[in-house]
């Protein structure tokens, strides 16, 4: 399962714990597209930084996998 990260505290949490975070962003069709995927070295309340590259927060959804804690 996917968790969206939107708050500041989430984005803090990911960025402490070092998750790796998937940038999503939406076609003009509204179609999810992977764009990439790191650790968040910096957050504001505009952006979010992965790798070298900021992505603006109102444009872009930040994504981890949770695991489940019950494995099959």
């Amino acid at each position: 399962m996917n968790k969206t990260l939107s708050t500041d505290m989430e984005l803090f949490a990911a960025a402490l714990l070092q998750v790796t975070v998937a940038v999503i962003q939406h076609t003009a069709d509204d179609i999810p597209v992977f764009i990439a995927a790191g650790i968040i070295e910096k957050y504001t309340t505009h952006y979010v930084k992965i790798g070298e590259t900021n992505y603006l927060r109102d444009e872009s959804e930040f994504r981890i996998e949770e695991r489940s804690s019950h494995q099959p």
